[in-house]
């Protein structure tokens, strides 16, 4: 039997990064982003932005809220999974609570990096459309000064630097999540071994690839245009393929690790307890040997 959380994780990953892509090809058909009169703050490059902007909305928010979904659900099992390598808490409990906390602060800063986009947007866009931007300096129509569109595109370039600090955020708790999970399958007891040492190969693939995101979402500050589009392919193959694979596999597996319901004895789950009374018996077993 699957586990659903996994299932339904890698599904709203899929979408988030499908939708994704498609606002990458809306940017690139739009007229090209020029740098220079950006920081000039052109008026009317401003006004055609947010034009393009609000064209690309639905997408983009659409995207953000299956993203926010697929770190929800991957929760579910990352805390299932963190649990069972620690065998009830009896194994390496430091690592496996590093697991667990880096899950829920990753959860918790998407949730809140989503939920402050949405709200961002929401009023940026209401200016956008209701406020009067263009006539600050007098009242007249006729003198057009744009201080108000320039106004609100410092405003939302700033919001969106938070943002973009509290993504960069989320891929270090991935990162760390994966190798950490790699060390505590990789230490694992051969004959406890359950998960396949491949998977959590394949989690430092994806760990790596969060660590490059992370450096290319900070270098952005420096050259925005080419690591912005670097960021965001690096961030579409990882959570749009590799991620949601990582999840699928973990599906089909993480059953073998949780303990059994059936109420038998797990020798996986309490191997320091079998190697005690192993020990107990032998000693036993001596001083009868000794006294017979």
């Amino acid at each position: 039997m699957v586990n659903c959380a996994c299932m339904f994780s890698a599904f709203c990953f899929v979408i988030a990064n499908a939708l994704g892509i498609a606002v990458v090809v809306e940017d690139s058909l739009s007229p090209s982003f020029d740098g220079r009169m950006e920081q000039k703050l052109d008026v009317g490059y401003i006004r055609n932005r947010w034009d393009h902007r609000r064209s690309v909305a639905p997408l983009q928010q659409t995207a953000h809220f299956f993203n926010m979904c697929g770190w929800l659900f991957m929760l579910i099992p990352l805390l299932q999974l963190s649990w069972a390598l620690s065998r009830g808490g009896k194994r390496k409990v430091g690592i496996h609570t590093a697991i667990a906390a880096f899950a829920v602060f990753g959860c918790i800063s998407e949730v809140l990096a989503r939920l402050l986009s949405f709200g961002i947007w929401g009023a940026a866009k209401w200016i956008a459309e209701s406020f009067n931007l263009s006539v600050w300096m007098d009242g007249s129509n006729n003198n057009f000064d744009g201080i108000g569109w320039k106004s609100l595109e410092i405003n939302f370039f700033i919001m969106d630097g938070l943002l973009d600090w509290v993504d960069a955020f989320e891929w270090i708790c991935l990162f760390n999540i994966l190798i950490l999970i790699y060390f505590s399958v990789g230490t694992q007891m051969v004959e406890h071994r359950v998960l396949s040492m491949w998977w959590t190969r394949l989690g430092l693939v994806i760990a790596f690839l969060s660590f490059v995101d992370f450096s290319a979402d900070l270098l952005r500050l420096e050259e925005w245009r080419s690591f912005a589009n670097f960021a965001i392919f690096v961030a579409i193959i990882n959570t749009c393929f590799f991620l949601p694979v990582w999840l699928l596999w973990l599906s089909c597996t993480i059953r073998h690790v949780m303990p059994s319901s059936s109420g038998a004895v797990d020798a996986a789950w309490t191997p320091g307890q079998e190697r005690e009374q192993t020990q107990g018996r032998a000693v036993f077993s001596v001083y009868q040997d000794s006294h017979s």
